[in-house]
């Protein structure tokens, strides 16, 4: 007895199963020099950040003293 509609069977030319694509595994080692990279972005990132705090501190400090000069 011959079996028809089988769901495995291709219809329209495409391939019953779908295969998985084969993807090359994914690099988490970091680049030489990345963690060094990183590092030094870090502290240049920190070192600004401590700069406009300094500025934000120094302009209400002004703007403090402003207000105490004018009451």
């Amino acid at each position: 007895m011959v079996r028809h509609g089988s769901p495995l069977k291709p219809e329209n030319d495409l391939p019953a199963v779908i295969e998985p694509i084969a993807t090359d595994p994914i690099d988490t080692t970091p680049p030489p020099g990345g963690l060094q990279t990183q590092l030094h972005s870090s502290q240049r990132l920190n070192e600004y950040y401590n700069q406009v705090v300094a500025e934000l501190r120094a302009s209400l400090a002004e703007i403090g003293e402003d207000v105490d000069g004018a009451t």
